[in-house]
């Protein structure tokens, strides 16, 4: 296939670049745009401008914004919050008269919310791109107070398994995810990794700040905030008694209440940034400390591209494969600020250059469109065939 036709649908519009999700599909779209002819079809965000960047402009043959709406109660009933949050009659209507009107050869429905836009017995080869697998974080997220119901668990499961009944091709970040969904359903699975911009995320020339710890992250997303908070109660008092001068700098878009509510002796909370890379060119040290999760984590990749040593929890750090000693892992207070008082003490340079040369270049974001394209031809040949 020379340049495969893909409809590609999308939850919300991506752009700005300023989530993991919209990091990943921003730059998969405009780097796959190169070798196929894309059409995307998005669900307006609230708040963002429905004007597309130049560069998503220039990837793709046709962009449309579709706007969201409230679902009927038998729907709003019978959907999990993940449909009803980007439902949109308009992108479905629009997506069954863009198939009966035009020659795709494959559907990329990016993320399990707008699977039914697309329908359960679509002619046309799809592609079911998940970011994370939404059953598997739904469930870790049920085991918390703040998290979902166990009700709202069966109704994401339901949809997962509905869709992978109707479409065998799947994709997700990383090999461990896509081992769940061959074991679950039987599906085939490609793997699309996580990546960085290698030509931007390079390590700067002029010293760190020897005080200064950074998490960056969309601040309105419960997995963050949960560890955000465990760290700010049971870490962070740790440090200051070592290290009376250091702080953190918490930085991401949409921070919500329960966010700001974290400023306060050695944290500051700084919102919305237009751009990390100078934030993680000169900390002397990034944090992930997550307990819930799903995928990978971009940040953890571009603070690593970028020169700034990382702590992590396992499930920070799960789905990526690193050299040794690369990415330190600790997942109580206590190894978690002995990790961090270790790299503040004695920072390893010639390690930290070393990892950001590998990152760069075995997680570029040209690798994981060169697997997403590989993706799609095998899913068209193989319905085809």
């Amino acid at each position: 296939m020379s340049r495969p036709r893909v409809l590609f649908l999308t939850p919300t519009v991506p752009w700005p670049e300023d989530s993991g999700g919209r990091i990943r599909t921003s730059q998969l779209l405009r780097r796959a745009g190169r070798d196929a002819e894309l059409t995307l079809f998005s669900v307006e965000t609230p708040g963002q401008s429905a004007q597309p960047p130049a560069h998503l402009e220039s990837a793709c043959r046709e962009i449309r914004v579709f706007p969201p709406a409230r679902p009927g109660l038998l729907a709003r009933l019978a959907l999990p919050q993940l449909e009803r949050s980007f439902y949109s009659r308009a992108l479905a209507d629009a997506t069954q008269a863009a198939l009966a009107s035009q020659a795709f050869d494959v559907v990329h429905v990016d993320e399990l919310s707008v699977a039914r836009a697309l329908g359960f017995s679509s002619q046309t080869p799809a592609l079911i791109h998940h970011h994370k697998l939404d059953a598997h974080l739904h469930a870790k997220l049920s085991e918390h107070k703040r998290g979902v119901s166990d009700g709202e668990v069966a109704k994401v499961r339901a949809l997962e398994k509905k869709v992978a009944r109707a479409h065998s091709a799947h994709a997700t970040c990383s090999e461990a995810e896509a081992r769940l969904l061959r074991d679950r359903y039987g599906v085939r699975c490609a793997v699309i990794p996580n990546g960085v911009d290698a030509d931007r995320f390079q390590p700067a020339e002029a010293p760190r700040e020897a005080e200064t710890l950074l998490f960056v992250g969309t601040l309105a997303y419960e997995p963050n905030i949960h560890g955000l908070e465990w760290f700010v109660a049971e870490v962070m008092p740790r440090l200051l008694r070592e290290r009376p001068e250091l702080r953190l700098q918490i930085a991401g878009s949409a921070p919500s209440d329960r966010a700001l509510r974290l400023a306060g002796e050695g944290i500051d909370v700084l919102g919305p940034v237009t751009d990390p890379l100078p934030l993680l060119q000169r900390s002397s040290c990034s944090i992930a400390p997550l307990f819930i999760g799903g995928g990978t984590r971009i940040k953890i990749l571009e603070s690593l591209a970028a020169g700034c040593p990382v702590i992590s929890t396992p499930v920070g750090a799960e789905g990526l494969e690193l050299p040794p000693g690369a990415l330190p892992i600790a997942s109580t207070p206590e190894a978690f600020s002995a990790a961090i008082l270790s790299q503040l003490a004695a920072p390893d340079a010639e390690r930290s250059r070393s990892t950001s040369a590998y990152v760069r270049s075995s997680y570029s974001w040209d690798v994981s469109a060169a697997a997403l394209l590989e993706a799609w031809e095998s899913c068209a040949a193989s319905t085809a065939s």
